[in-house]
Order: structure tokens, then C-alpha cells, then sequence
């Protein structure tokens, strides 16, 4: 992933996968403030079997990632919060949770499973600088 300001293009990450891993788009969602565009990556660590987030701010050119690594978890996008440093991850298959309660998971630096004792998992994120 990139950055390109004028004719200087800036390495934010680079992946070399021989394992299998990846890094995948999830896509672009706008925020409250309609000229907000965040673009959304899952980086897959075959390794693990899990995924950091990662969110790029188009706006202010800034990029954010998960401290820990997850399995069977998506972003919630309404919940990502650059000014509190936090997103809330949602299990992928909401039938096997018993509870509705949420993780609160901080800056751990962890595998997480997102399984059947929590629907929800809030993720703190840091800034990438480069």
C-alpha cells in the first residue's frame, strides 16, 4: 500500500505473501462528514489465520491499524472513531454468540478469536506514521 503526493510515492506497508497472505479491500465507507472517505483492508496473516485492520483516511492522509489480530471478525464501520483511537469488530456469525456483550480488548497485542462468549469486540487502533 502507498501513498503518492505529487510525484514522491511513500511505502506505508509492504507485504511479501508466500504463505497465502493477503491484503484484501473491504472497501470505502464515508463518515459523518461527507468529504470523510475511509478505505478499509483486511491484512490476512496465514500464519495465524487471522486479520489486522487497517484504515486509511483519504481526507487527512492518515493511515490506522488494530493492535491485535483477529479471527471471524469484521469492522463495524459506523464505530471507528480516529479521535478516541477505537473501532468495535463484530463477530461474523452472530448466531453463535451467547451474549451481546462487548470485549474491550484495548492495545493488547494478541490473537482474538471472536467466538461464542462475545458478539462484539472493541479494538483500539494506532496511528501508522511514515
Amino acid at each position: 500500500m502507498a501513498l503518492k503526493q505529487g510525484n514522491i510515492k511513500k511505502s506505508l506497508i509492504k507485504v511479501f505473501c508466500m504463505d497465502g497472505s493477503s491484503i484484501d479491500f473491504l472497501g470505502n465507507f464515508k463518515g459523518g462528514d461527507r468529504r470523510e472517505r475511509i478505505g478499509i483492508y483486511a491484512i490476512y496473516n496465514a500464519a495465524v489465520d487471522g486479520e489486522k485492520f487497517l484504515f486509511f483516511d483519504y481526507l487527512n492522509r492518515k493511515a490506522y491499524i488494530t493492535y491485535a489480530c483477529f479471527s471471524d471478525c469484521r469492522p463495524e464501520y459506523t464505530s471507528l472513531d480516529f479521535k478516541h483511537g477505537y473501532v468495535v469488530l463484530r463477530n461474523i456469525d452472530g448466531s453463535l454468540s451467547r451474549s451481546k456483550d462487548t470485549l474491550d480488548i484495548g492495545k493488547k497485542q494478541e490473537y482474538v478469536i471472536c467466538g461464542r462468549k462475545y458478539l462484539f469486540i472493541k479494538a483500539e487502533i494506532e496511528n501508522i506514521k511514515y
